[in-house]
């Protein structure tokens, strides 16, 4: 009888140290209770300052100076000075032209040339040639302004007709910025505004602009209204790099909103079924809080954000925050 006795007590033991072995540590229960696990964020200071309203708007760069050279005959072309590129001044010669009259009478003569059998008719065909190439008249067309060649059409010789393109003058200092504005913005623009150009297939950063001048004539397609943009200030690095046609996007700044709360466009979240927006803040005690917010300008970068509950200094989470909870442990990582 006091053998079984003593087997039931040793069984009971045992159980019992079997179930201390499992049973979890007290630290592991504190810390799950506690909230000691931490969710690594990235934070920010919460600071004043200006933030730009600008208008956006993409376009391309276009010369206000620009000129089609024109045959003002129907002829041949019997010189041709200038190539894509060269650099023209005022009163250069570009072309000249024997009209087409003028060119069959010179042909005649080379062909009375050729049909020389003797030494004497070839000498008078010579100079027959030469005395009809020097009576017949000739068109010169001439540079009307200091420019660039942008594009030729022809070659010299070639037969060309009244009225046939040439070639295309351009004046780089009057390369402008067409900016397509969409029709529901047009009325905070204004000429005298300041703007910004970026070109991204360009290495020239932002350019500085100011508006000219606004067309009077809306796109009906693209619902847009042209807005002329002239470059301040540039380089004459800048100057040589810019070329016409090349498209680019635009900021008109129509109003600074100083003195108010900016974040990071990163910090912030949006609701889509409420359509609502907020921030995280981490608490002193490293919690996180949700805190809404109204949303006024935005810029590429920063947003102005107004809420009662967020003051100058407060730690913004701008990464990490997503589906956080209210009162979750944090640690700046």
């Amino acid at each position: 009888m006091k053998i079984q006795l003593y087997s039931t007590v040793i069984a009971c033991s045992l159980l019992v140290c079997l179930w201390g072995c499992n049973k979890p540590k007290a630290d592991d229960d504190d810390e799950a209770v506690s909230g000691n696990v931490r969710v690594p964020v990235h934070v920010q200071s919460l600071s004043r300052g200006n933030i730009e309203d600008a208008v956006s708007a993409v376009g391309e760069t276009e010369a206000l100076r620009k000129e089609k050279v024109l045959s003002p005959v129907a002829g041949r072309i019997i010189t041709l000075n200038v190539l894509e590129g060269l650099q023209v001044h005022k009163g250069d010669v570009l072309v000249v032209l024997r009209t087409r009259e003028a060119q069959a009478a010179v042909d005649g003569a080379k062909m009375l040339l050729q049909s020389a059998t003797t030494d004497r008719q070839r000498e008078e065909a010579e100079h027959t040639l030469v005395l009809t190439d020097s009576l017949q008249p000739r068109v010169v067309l001439r540079a009307s302004f200091d420019g660039t060649v942008a594009s030729r059409n022809v070659m010299e010789g070639e037969l060309v007709s009244e009225q046939a393109e040439l070639l295309t003058l351009i004046d780089p200092a009057t390369i402008m910025f067409i900016a397509e504005v969409p029709i529901q913005n047009i009325i905070s623009v204004h000429p005298g505004l300041p703007a910004k150009v970026h070109f991204a297939q360009l290495p020239l950063g932002e350019l500085n602009a100011v508006v000219d001048a606004v067309t009077p004539q809306a796109e009906s397609q693209s619902q847009s209204v042209k807005v002329r943009l002239r470059f301040t200030g540039l380089t004459a690095k800048q100057e040589q790099v810019l070329k016409v046609n090349v498209p680019g996007n635009a900021r008109i700044i129509v109003g600074v909103r100083r003195d108010v709360l900016v974040i990071g466009r990163s910090a912030l979240l949006h609701d889509d079924e409420s359509d609502a927006y907020s921030v995280v803040i981490m608490t002193p005690d490293s919690l996180a809080k949700i805190v809404p917010v109204t949303v006024g300008i935005r810029s590429d970068t920063l947003l102005e954000i107004q809420s009662g509950m967020l003051h100058p200094g407060d730690r913004i989470i701008t990464h990490g925050q997503y589906a956080l909870a209210d009162s979750t442990r944090v640690t700046v990582e």
